[in-house]
């Protein structure tokens, strides 16, 4: 018993260190995922949760929530559209022509989420929503390069 009394600090100590490290990180889950949470999860939910109903979407209902979402200003909506652009709703493109019309700042963004996979708190979605990789790899790296070439949407690709 004396000697868990002595090491008693030393446990605490690597707890407290530990338990320091886990909430260093609240935002993510693992190095496949990250979670969405806050004014950027309220932002996504409505469209997801129109896209993930069984059946037929309203269409008119989603492109007008995601239009909306396209004239928000700040940081929230910043990274909601990016949060989209993961996801596959629709094919509008209107979410990715939103990140590369903002420009530069969208950037470290787009790496945040380039190759990991949104989890949205207080939602489960099927993973069918996601975009596969290939199709997702491709969008990033067309905002990116659509972002440094100075281009305002996808229409701008003189390779399109």
């Amino acid at each position: 018993m004396k000697c868990l009394v002595r090491f008693a600090p030393f446990f605490l100590a690597v707890a407290l260190i530990t338990g320091a490290a886990a909430q260093a990180k609240p935002s993510s889950t693992n190095d496949d995922t990250v979670i969405v949470s806050g004014p950027v999860a309220d932002l996504v939910r409505p469209i997801l949760d129109e896209k993930a109903k069984a059946g037929p979407h309203d269409e008119q209902l989603l492109g007008n929530l995601l239009y909306r979402l396209t004239r928000k200003k700040g940081s929230a909506a910043d990274e909601a559209l990016v949060v989209l652009m993961c996801f596959d709703v629709g094919e509008s493109q209107e979410e990715t022509d939103a990140v590369i019309a903002r420009g530069k700042r969208m950037l470290p963004l787009i790496n945040k989420y380039e190759n990991r996979d949104p989890i949205v708190e207080g939602r489960s979605y099927p993973k069918v929503m996601l975009k596969g990789a290939l199709i997702k790899d491709e969008a990033f790296r067309g905002a990116v390069k659509a972002i440094q070439h100075g281009w305002h949407s996808t229409s701008d690709n003189p390779g399109s």
